[in-house]
């Protein structure tokens, strides 16, 4: 009897990494970045993945740490933050299951530009920055995909500065939520808190332009979540530049 429970202890502990090792991979086929490589090079990166589960607000590194691996989300939710000076917390982004994160820090071997931390109980996927290095040494797809982002963000971040010049809080406000519903969704899975984040702005000042807008016709709020209903109308917000 005892050998039968160590037997199936252990074909559940295969059966759990082989599904583990499947998750990653349909993970990575789907990812903007890893996507470009060759099928069997995905199967055999995930591999190369350890995981390891976290507590609740539990870092998984902090702002200035050095970089030395990228993270994937198997299960829970992990919010990427800023700490200023002064101790204000800025929430950048809420990342769910399937989502990976850290990469951009791996290219010039530089501290973490935010921190990491836990939501829920987390189990997270990690690769070593050494395997990170050699995919972007060996396959130019790869460099080239990574390439096209960082100048896509570089772009949207210049726009970003500019509108914080040039642009009231209501307007930012409204291009913000066109931008966001460019894809073709009209419903933003995202709390008030992370959306006034990306403003640059506090939760409260935002909270009051979204009922503004919301009081126009143009979206709906509520239960995390930014629902655009008239897209016309928010573009009018922008006609005022």
């Amino acid at each position: 009897m005892p050998e039968n429970i160590y037997k199936n202890a252990h074909d559940q502990g295969a059966n759990n990494r082989e599904s583990m090792r499947q998750s990653l991979q349909d993970i990575l086929v789907r990812h903007w970045l890893f996507g470009t490589l060759p099928g069997r090079v995905i199967a055999d990166l995930a591999n190369q993945f350890s995981v390891k589960s976290y507590r609740k607000n539990q870092y998984v590194f902090h702002q200035d740490d050095p970089a030395a691996r990228l993270y994937v989300v198997l299960e829970g939710e992990v919010s990427i933050e800023t700490l200023a000076a002064d101790g204000q917390v800025t929430k950048i982004a809420h990342l769910h299951a399937g989502e990976i994160f850290g990469e951009f820090a791996l290219i010039d071997d530089g501290g973490r530009s935010a921190g990491a931390i836990t939501m829920h109980k987390t189990e997270l996927a990690s690769l070593p920055g050494k395997v990170f290095h050699r995919l972007l040494d060996d396959y130019p797809e790869f460099s080239r995909r990574m390439l096209e982002v960082l100048v896509s963000r570089n772009r949207q971040s210049n726009s970003q500065i500019e509108s914080l010049v040039t642009l009231s809080l209501l307007q930012r406000t409204a291009r913000l939520l066109l931008q966001m519903s460019e894809t073709g969704d009209t419903v933003l899975n995202i709390t008030q808190e992370e959306f006034a984040s990306r403003l640059f702005a506090s939760r409260e000042k935002v909270n009051g332009k979204l009922k503004e807008i919301e009081a126009a016709g143009a979206i709906k709020t509520g239960h995390g979540k930014i629902t655009i209903i008239n897209n016309v109308r928010l573009g009018r917000y922008l006609d005022l530049e």
